[in-house]
């Protein structure tokens, strides 16, 4: 039982396919190889302070099916309008990992990003996530994360042509909703940044409810 309940906290972590809790991607720099849940609609916002400016982050997600979601807003150092779609190609076993890839596109600016995800397990407590893409230069980012029974604890390295950041922070899973965050990280080995966020999600649609029975008739 308690390799079960392990194995489980890793998997909420790692934005399992599971949705007994919220399905967050921020605040990791790496994507991972999961997609939200049809019918959820998730918002992840938070603040960053880096040299003395503050900076908004917010984009939401849109489960279409169990291997697609939608999404606005993506980029995290962008206030401008992006959109994207994710496609889970599939899913891993343990240390060989699950493969997603990811499109983003912003229609202002002819801006677009290819991101090829994997994450697995590495034994019962620990992942990874490695991600490669092209914004027109060529970038690759890997994670090392820690699961405890709320959350997880990461550290990753993102290399870039233009630039290099470390990064780390803790997720705390208030409810089965919500998601706190702290993170920061430094940009070009000498400038530091700080950051808190929120993650929550919404049900409209979700296909995986359960319809309640109906009450049986009380004899009069």
């Amino acid at each position: 039982m308690k390799r079960i309940i392990t194995l489980l906290s890793i998997i909420v972590c790692l934005n399992s396919f599971a949705q007994e809790t919220i399905d967050a991607q921020r605040p990791t720099l790496t994507e991972s190889n999961t997609v939200v849940a049809p019918g959820i609609i998730q918002a992840e916002t938070g603040f960053t302070y880096i040299d003395q400016f503050y900076g908004l982050n917010t984009f939401v997600r849109f489960g279409i099916t169990e291997r697609l979601e939608f999404r606005f807003a993506t980029a995290y150092a962008s206030p401008n309008l992006d959109l994207s779609g994710k496609v889970f190609i599939w899913e891993g076993k343990g240390a060989i990992p699950g493969l997603s890839f990811q499109l983003d596109y912003n229609p202002f600016f002819g801006r677009q990003n290819y991101t090829l995800s994997a994450t697995g397990s590495l034994g019962e407590k620990f992942f990874y996530t490695l991600n490669g893409g092209n914004d027109f230069s060529w970038y690759g980012v890997g994670l090392i994360g820690f699961s405890y029974s709320k959350g997880c604890i990461f550290a990753e390295y993102k290399y870039h042509e233009n630039y290099q950041q470390l990064h780390g922070g803790v997720t705390y899973i208030l409810k089965n909703e919500v998601q706190l965050d702290i993170n920061g990280g430094l940009l070009d080995y000498t400038t530091p940044y700080v950051g808190l966020g929120l993650a929550f999600r919404l049900k409209p649609f979700d296909r995986n409810k359960k319809e309640e029975p109906a009450a049986a008739p009380i004899a009069e």
